[in-house]
């Protein structure tokens, strides 16, 4: 057939819109199912979105006031005026299967969209002007749309249900959190929960690069889960090349220039056997392209090929976005915001790495606070766990504390905030508890 005649159940949507409207408490037994898009018969749509209105105005559903609601919006001729609605409901027996009447109608409009999808992706492919990459994002986002209902996913649920899911992972004995590995640190964390978004942020030069390629090599290590590394700030070799001299001990600005000493090369390819079998996964698209869309669209991939997500971490909030925009804080702001929606979504740790402001160094205390956060707007506000890194030989050369580390948690949603102090070595990035017994 050149021009077959699309799934529909005609029958099904007038039995609906019928029950509807016999029944005053029918409508709320579909409303998290069905969207007026469903309906094939455009005044079927119409008539439902009249339904929709009055209920969530608390008001009836029944015959006189859908047609009042129609006739106030100019909209009853269009569907057929009152005595399509009467049909409707001669028509109607009862309500008592409009569930199943409503996922026949889904069912059928999920068919629909996705003969749609098909053509939309047969234009991207003849498209010639778009590029390739572009044309794979857009393909994969409608299927994904397709078969995600993100409705589903976060729908409101009643508390006997949190309380089984909540008494099983305790009875379970599932880790709420992941170790970072520095134990001072999680005692006052309490770990890496799933679904917070976490703030790194310092000067230049101070670590948090360093300490969220720790973070990244922990997670995989003991978690045997992928860890996603989006790079704005950093190649991938270059990424690659500091988690190489964690692991090797051999100096970094070294790697950095492919310079090593003879006695390091067994050192180096014991390094590369153990690094190797880490699922750590290191995205450098530049920051002009990174967006909140194409992370999701990496993570989707690696979810659906690896499995759970351990950690996903980005250096760095302020690269992102158009930065010569006039209101920074605000255009950073809502990457923060995505980045939060990103962690529930994915169910992991997001760690977003940020910059302090450089007014910090002109202080007679040079620890920064929550307020030196560069461009913060809405930073503060979404983020759940606030890291702040502060090392006090990086300005005094004769310092009481070389090799020490203050990580200061400045905000914390589920734990203490504090100071604590940790082993620094700049020079291979390695990490170390310091009350270790």
């Amino acid at each position: 057939m050149n021009n077959p005649v699309p799934p529909t159940n005609i029958e099904a949507e007038e039995s609906i819109l019928g029950g509807i409207l016999l029944d005053p408490f029918a409508i709320g037994r579909v409303i998290d199912l069905l969207t007026p898009e469903a309906f094939y018969i455009t005044a079927h749509a119409t008539i439902y979105r009249a339904a929709l209105d009055l209920y969530r105005q608390d008001k009836p559903t029944e015959l006189f006031s859908v047609k009042a609601w129609l006739s106030d919006q100019k909209l009853l001729k269009q569907v057929g005026g009152e005595a399509k609605l009467i049909q409707l409901l001669e028509r109607t027996v009862s309500a008592v299967n409009i569930d199943h009447l409503a996922s026949l109608v889904v069912d059928k409009y999920k068919r629909r969209e996705l003969i749609a999808a098909g053509h939309d992706l047969v234009k991207l492919g003849h498209d010639t002007t778009t590029e390739l990459e572009s044309v794979f994002d857009q393909s994969e986002q409608k299927i994904f749309n397709l078969t995600t209902n993100k409705q589903d996913q976060f729908k409101p649920k009643v508390i006997g249900d949190c309380l089984a899911a909540v008494f099983a992972k305790i009875s379970q004995g599932s880790e709420p959190a992941y170790p970072t590995g520095l134990g001072d640190l999680d005692t006052l964390i309490g770990g890496l929960i799933k679904q917070d978004l976490i703030i790194v942020a310092a000067r230049a030069s101070m670590g948090k690069t360093w300490l969220a390629c720790h973070l990244t090599n922990h997670i995989a290590t003991t978690q045997n889960k992928p860890v996603v590394f989006f790079s704005a700030e950093m190649s991938s070799e270059q990424l690659t090349k500091r988690l190489l001299s964690m692991h090797s001990g051999i100096d970094s600005h070294r790697l950095i220039h492919n310079t090593i000493y003879a006695d390091e090369y067994e050192t180096l390819k014991q390094a590369l056997g153990t690094l190797g079998e880490l699922l750590i996964i290191i995205d450098d698209t530049p920051a002009y392209a990174l967006t909140p869309a194409k992370i999701c669209s990496v993570l989707r991939k690696i979810r659906h090929e690896r499995g759970e997500l351990g950690l996903v971490v980005l250096d760095y909030i302020q690269k992102l976005g158009d930065r010569a925009a006039g209101n920074r804080a605000q255009a950073v702001g809502k990457f923060s915001g995505a980045f939060k929606d990103i962690a529930k979504e994915f169910d992991v740790p997001f760690v977003a790495l940020a910059q302090i402001n450089r007014g910090v160094e002109s202080q007679g205390n040079k620890r920064p606070g929550m307020a030196d956060i560069k461009d913060s707007g809405d930073i503060e506000q979404d983020m759940d766990l606030g890291l702040l890194l502060y090392r006090d030989e990086y300005y005094n050369s004769d310092s009481s504390e070389p090799g020490v580390m203050e990580i200061i948690v400045s905000k914390n949603r589920n734990g203490s905030v504090g100071t604590c102090k940790v082993g620094f070595d700049p020079s291979v990035g390695r990490f170390s508890s310091l009350n270790q017994k």
